[in-house]
Parts: C-alpha cells; sequence; structure tokens
C-alpha cells in the first residue's frame, strides 16, 4: 500500500516537473527585459535582470541594466553597491544622462562612484605601447590588421575607402586593393602565407563608401591572391531570413576561414575548395559574433559576443563560456587574437576603451589571469582589430568610424587623425 502511494507521489511530480516551462535562455531574459522597462513593468525589469546578473555573473552590461532596476524599484542601497561592482572592473558609464539613476543621484555613494568613473576615463595604462606605423590619409577608418611573415609585409583595410594597404618592412606605404570589383568595406583580414592567400571579410556599412541607411548588407569573403593582390573569388553566404554582417575573421593552420556575423549568434566556414556554410548557430552564443581566434592545432575556435568570450571545440561544435576572473571585464572584445597560450582583446565596446590579455589555462578552457595592456592611450579612438607577430600585437588604433554615425554632421577631414597602427608586446 505504501509502495503504491509512493508510486502515485512520484507520478505526480513527475507530471508537474514535465508540465512546468523550461527555463528562459539569456537571449530570451535579454527580450523579456527591454519588453519590461517599454512597458514600464518595473517589476518584471528588476526580475529579469536579476536572473540574467545570476546565470552571466561578472558581466558589465547585465550589471548596469540590474543597477538600473534596482534603483527603479527603490532599492538605493543595492544599486549603489552594483555600481561599485561595476566599477570594481575598472569599467565607466555616462550615469548622468540616465534617467534611471534619479532616485540615487543626490545620495553621497553616487557621487563617489562617479567620481572614480571619472578618475577610471583618466587612469592611463601603456605597457610601452608605440606607434609602429601610420598610413597618412584622414578618412581611412583603418580596421583589419595582417601580416606576411613571407614578404613580412603588413595589410591594413580601409572601411570609409573601400581598399587594402599594404606596408612593406621598410614601412613603404602602397594601395594593394583599390575600390571596386565589389568590395565596399573591407574590416576584418586575414593572411593564409602557405596558400598565398589573403581573406577579406566585407560588406555594405552606412556611410561607408557609398553606403546609405537601409542598404542591404550584401556580406561577402573576398579571396585575393597574397603576392599580386588579384581576386581570385568572391564567396558569398548561402541564403538567409536574418541576413548575416561579416566583420571579422580567422583563418586557422588547415585553411579553413572561420566568419563571424555581427547581428546573429552564428559563424561561418569556408572548407578550402568548398563553399561557405553555417558552422555554428544557435543560443550557445548570446548575440552576434565579434572577434574570432583559432588556436594553433586547429582544435578550438574562441569567440567573442560583445559581452564575454566562448571557447568552441572545433570537432564537437560545442560552445561553452570563458569564466570571468574576479575583478576582469571581457566585456567590449572586437578584435580576438590567439598567442602563445594567451588570448589578446581588444576592447572597443567597453569605457575606456582597451587592449587586455587574458592568459589561459593549460587546458585552454578557462582563464588564469588577465590584465590590462593598454587604456586611455592617446592614440585611441576607437581601436578595432589587430595581429600578433613575434609576441607583438599591431593593431588599428583610431578607427573613428563612430564619428559618422551623426549623418547630419559628418567629420570633417581636418578633425579626423591619419590612420596609427600601435604596437605593444603581449608577453
Amino acid at each position: 500500500m505504501r509502495l503504491n502511494v509512493a508510486i502515485l507521489v512520484w507520478a505526480a511530480l513527475a507530471s508537474s516537473l514535465m508540465a512546468a516551462d523550461p527555463p528562459k535562455t539569456v537571449a530570451e531574459l535579454d527580450r523579456d527585459l527591454r519588453a519590461s522597462y517599454q512597458k514600464g513593468d518595473m517589476a518584471g525589469f528588476l526580475h529579469d535582470a536579476e536572473e540574467l546578473a545570476r546565470l552571466r555573473p561578472g558581466e558589465v552590461r547585465n550589471l548596469y541594466n540590474l543597477a538600473c532596476a534596482q534603483a527603479r524599484n527603490g532599492q538605493t542601497d543595492a544599486a549603489l553597491a552594483t555600481l561599485r561592482k561595476i566599477l570594481s572592473y575598472r569599467v565607466a558609464f555616462d550615469l548622468d544622462a540616465d534617467t534611471d539613476f534619479d532616485s540615487i543621484r543626490k545620495t553621497k555613494g553616487y557621487a563617489e562612484i562617479t567620481a572614480g568613473m571619472a578618475a577610471l576615463r583618466k587612469e592611463r595604462v601603456d605597457s610601452g605601447a608605440a606607434v609602429a606605423f601610420t598610413i597618412p590619409e584622414k578618412e581611412i577608418a583603418a580596421e583589419g590588421v595582417a601580416w606576411d611573415p613571407v614578404t613580412r609585409a603588413f595589410f591594413v583595410a580601409s572601411v570609409r575607402q573601400g581598399k587594402i594597404f599594404r606596408v612593406s618592412s621598410d614601412g613603404e606605404v602602397s594601395v594593394f586593393v583599390a575600390p571596386g570589383g565589389g568590395l565596399r568595406s573591407p574590416l576584418g583580414i586575414g593572411v593564409d602565407a602557405k596558400r598565398r592567400t589573403l581573406w577579406v571579410a566585407n560588406e555594405t556599412i552606412p556611410h561607408m563608401n557609398g553606403g546609405k541607411e537601409g542598404d542591404p548588407p550584401d556580406s561577402s569573403l573576398f579571396e585575393y591572391d597574397l603576392d599580386s593582390g588579384k581576386l581570385r573569388k568572391q564567396h558569398a553566404p548561402p541564403p538567409s531570413e536574418k541576413a548575416p554582417h561579416f566583420d571579422d575573421l580567422t583563418v586557422a593552420a588547415d585553411g579553413r576561414v572561420y566568419v563571424n556575423d555581427g547581428f546573429n549568434p552564428r559563424i561561418y566556414v569556408l572548407e578550402p575548395g568548398g563553399e561557405m556554410a553555417v558552422w555554428l548557430e544557435g543560443d550557445a552564443i548570446d548575440g552576434g559574433t565579434q572577434g574570432l581566434a583559432a588556436s594553433p592545432d586547429g582544435k578550438t575556435l574562441y569567440a567573442s559576443d560583445y559581452r564575454g568570450l566562448y571557447r568552441i571545440d572545433v570537432a564537437t561544435r560545442k560552445a561553452t563560456r570563458l569564466p570571468v576572473p574576479s575583478g576582469d571585464s571581457t566585456a567590449g572584445v572586437d578584435g580576438l587574437v590567439y598567442a602563445d597560450g594567451r588570448l589578446v582583446a581588444i576592447q572597443n565596446g567597453v569605457e575606456p576603451n582597451r587592449v587586455s590579455v587574458f592568459e589561459l589555462a593549460p587546458d585552454g578552457a578557462s582563464i588564469a589571469r588577465a590584465r590590462i595592456l593598454v587604456m586611455n592611450d592617446p592614440h585611441l579612438d576607437e581601436p578595432t582589430l589587430g595581429t600578433v607577430v613575434d609576441g607583438v600585437l599591431y593593431f588599428s588604433a583610431n578607427n573613428q568610424g563612430h564619428r559618422y554615425h551623426d549623418v547630419k554632421n559628418p567629420p570633417k577631414p581636418e578633425d579626423l587623425q591619419n590612420a596609427v597602427i600601435l604596437k605593444v608586446n603581449v608577453r
């Protein structure tokens, strides 16, 4: 009799568990959070913000939303504690411009936090960073940087002008790929020295090289001969309901080219001699992918999504999030390079912009240590992508593309700077 009762109880419990809604994904919570805020449902906003902060501890964007929600729900002490945690990650926000903090603005704690963030915007870290070379043109919007170990030449992509520059080993600057031929806004670039190929991720960017608001991205991957600059082939992605936005890539040792999708949680691949295909897609990665970096043995692909970093097993295509060491932030990573057991990250989606090094554990599955290499350098004005050569990172320091966002007030050439490529030792 007791056994039958136990069976009935277990059956009822199992039925209840099966009927319960599955836990929400990060992407679903993020959508719900935005919807709650827009409807004025501050209690729902707080609930979703708490869940996001629990699922993704240490992510400053989630912490910022949580602080907003706490302030809007009258939780002054909690909001101030969350803002202090953000500051401990050495990240600043323009809190004064956000009305969500009106209820805590006159507190002593708020004044201390804003003062700390103001000081952070002036704190300089350079680690010996120096100018490697400049390209004496102001309206370039330099993005991708690549290096050919055979000729010892650098290549730099101009988003604004739609061309690729070549900088020889003796510093001579020339146009390697001229505008035209379907190339609109070249962004991430990569060298396959063995196969003598220059790979270029391309899309149509509004206000760049003739692009305008509303234009489809028309993303594609361009394959150029690394010695002559001749276009070999333009590779188009397979048709998709949501058009991809290609702005970065990485070349694996076996010749595979992985390409990101900045607007969707996808990664594409082009096998040698094959056609472009979707390689990874779904909720494993929260948002649009950004930087990509392949390990030398080709077994691991690392990726960023502007919130954090992922490790992807190439054989199984399983993506796992890299845990963040306390006090460090993996937010806002645009450029990502693998070098000697380290991930070198160019973070232009966090304030202040910076370059960081994340030293990986021996198994490559977690971050053992982190440090900021460059922050508040006077040359920095939207740093983007780079490449590591003999332990030294060479990266575009001043893309300045954000200055074109205001369509009605485009920048004047005299207000822009020549393109600067900085170098800094990552070891």
